[in-house]
């Protein structure tokens, strides 16, 4: 069975960050705080990597679209 390295990597990743949440147990106070920091910034570089995907960098101004067009700018 052939290994794949990402794979042994992510594993590798995975056990030991369950062995570093239960090493650190003790400091349940501090640990919840680093975890959530951690969710936090992972759950923004997932939602700016699906925007940039998608062609939605920022949120499209509407009202000042109308106002362009409204003036004849252009």
């Amino acid at each position: 069975m052939p290994s794949d390295p990402l794979t042994i990597l992510l594993a590798a990743a995975f056990t030991s960050g369950w062995a570093s949440i239960h090493a650190l147990r003790h400091h349940a106070e501090d640990l919840t705080f680093v975890l959530a920091l951690l969710v936090y910034a992972l759950a923004t570089a997932v939602v700016s990597l699906l925007a940039a995907r998608a062609g939605l960098l920022m949120v499209p101004d509407h009202a000042a679209g109308w106002m362009y067009a409204a003036t004849g700018g252009g």
